[in-house]
């Protein structure tokens, strides 16, 4: 196996010069290489921002994938000033390529417009910073399938969202729908970061809060990378506490907000959940098409979703997050597999913006549908609330959640 061999090129402008001349600055960009096979990166910074690295070899980008192995001031929140560096070990990552022509572009991202992807380490021993940030899917060290993302760590993905005026419900007419799903135009905020999976039972064993119960189906080698189920909007994943209110700090979230730093974990509101599921969509499914009870709009969906009723692929059980297709925004499992708790009290749409409806009944908007459900409960537009209350003993297996945050993440 041959090992690399690098001839540095030095580049004098940074990409995100080129891209966006409001961005943060990086200066005095230099390459060396300490050791055979690595490259050591320099540079300066002229305000706080996220960085992030693209390669290029002989004149073609190395593809992310293959540049792994980066230590240092990468991939992760900067502050701003000089001398900071990092290293990428091509040697490992890309160890049967020999090069001739070798240079680097760094990226200065403004926390307020932070890479797509963020991951999160759960883990209690982890290193700080806990938080780093990824450009792409392809550059998710091991990929977004990894099954560490559904486990130590929690992979979030940022949602174009900033003042993008969007239909929610569903018109009438429609094949499938409910009264409650009165279709009607919403304007969102600001964009946010939303889980890309459910949050599983890998994840709560290593944060903690308290549960309801734990349903028999959470056996066997592949359970911990299902989605958590057994836990209640109140007392559990936010606490005994209100929509208003920060989740109490022995909830599953207050804990989640103590173990990354990060104090504006919550649940989505129902209009940030819809906009997250329809990915850019105004059908009835996320991928543009219609659903059905049977033909293609029933196979679409089981293609994306774990589902039950009358055509059931799930089996009696939810089942590992993300092995159905995701959305177009790289979201998995937003319809079936758990039930998902939004932070929205049970109301009909009161507003046109993506803050929460207030608690008027005492019950929460529940989304998606579940292993249990046909495609009538597995639709972007189907809203149903907790059923007499935020605890319901007759919903709990099959009720989980996934968190969002705030952007930017880090404070």
């Amino acid at each position: 196996m041959k090992r690399i061999s690098l001839l540095f090129a030095f580049v004098a402008i940074p990409a995100a010069v080129l891209a966006n001349p409001g961005a943060p600055r990086v200066s005095n960009l230099a390459v060396a290489q300490p050791s055979q096979g690595e490259a050591r990166v320099t540079f300066d910074l002229d305000e706080d921002a996220v960085v992030t690295a693209e390669f290029v070899a002989d004149g073609a980008a190395v593809p992310a994938e293959f540049v792994q192995t980066l230590s240092g001031d990468v991939n992760r929140k900067v502050a701003a000033g000089s001398g900071h560096s990092f290293t990428w070990k091509a040697h490992k990552d890309w160890p049967d390529h020999t090069v001739a022509s070798f240079s680097v572009k760094v990226t200065a991202w403004a926390p307020l417009a932070p890479p797509d992807y963020m991951a999160v380490d759960l883990r209690a021993d982890a290193e700080t910073p806990r938080i780093r940030y990824y450009a792409c899917s392809n550059a998710v060290p091991g990929g977004v399938a990894d099954r560490r993302y559904k486990s130590d760590f929690l992979l979030m993905r940022r949602i174009p969202a900033a003042m993008v005026r969007h239909r929610q419900g569903s018109p009438v007419g429609t094949t499938i729908r409910t009264d409650n799903e009165t279709a009607h135009y919403c304007t969102l905020s600001v964009d946010y970061y939303m889980g890309v999976y459910e949050f599983t039972e890998a994840q709560y064993s290593l944060v903690g809060g308290s549960r309801y119960a734990t349903p028999s189906f959470v056996t066997g080698d592949d359970s911990p990378y299902y989605p958590l189920s057994g836990v209640f909007w109140k007392n559990n994943i936010r606490g005994n506490v209100g929509v208003a209110a920060a989740p109490d700090s022995s909830s599953i979230l207050g804990k989640l907000r103590t173990r990354s730093g990060i104090v504006t974990f919550d649940l989505p509101t129902d209009a940030q959940w819809e906009y997250a599921c329809r990915a850019g969509t105004s059908s009835s499914l996320p991928d543009g098409t219609e659903a059905a009870y049977n033909g293609s709009g029933l196979a679409n969906l089981k293609a994306m979703a774990w589902i039950g009723g009358a055509s059931p692929n799930a089996d009696g059980h939810p089942h590992e997050v993300g092995l159905k297709a995701p959305n177009a925004w790289g979201l998995y499992d937003m319809l079936g597999n758990i039930r998902e708790w939004c932070l929205d009290g049970d109301a009909a749409y009161a507003n046109d913006a993506d803050v929460a409806d207030p608690v008027l009944s005492g019950s929460f908007i529940i989304r998606g549908g579940c292993w249990y459900d046909g495609p009538f409960n597995c639709r972007p537009a189907y809203r149903r609330d907790s059923g007499g209350g935020w605890q319901n003993a007759n919903i709990q297996s099959f009720v989980g959640f996934r968190p969002m945050c705030a952007i930017p993440a880090e404070r």
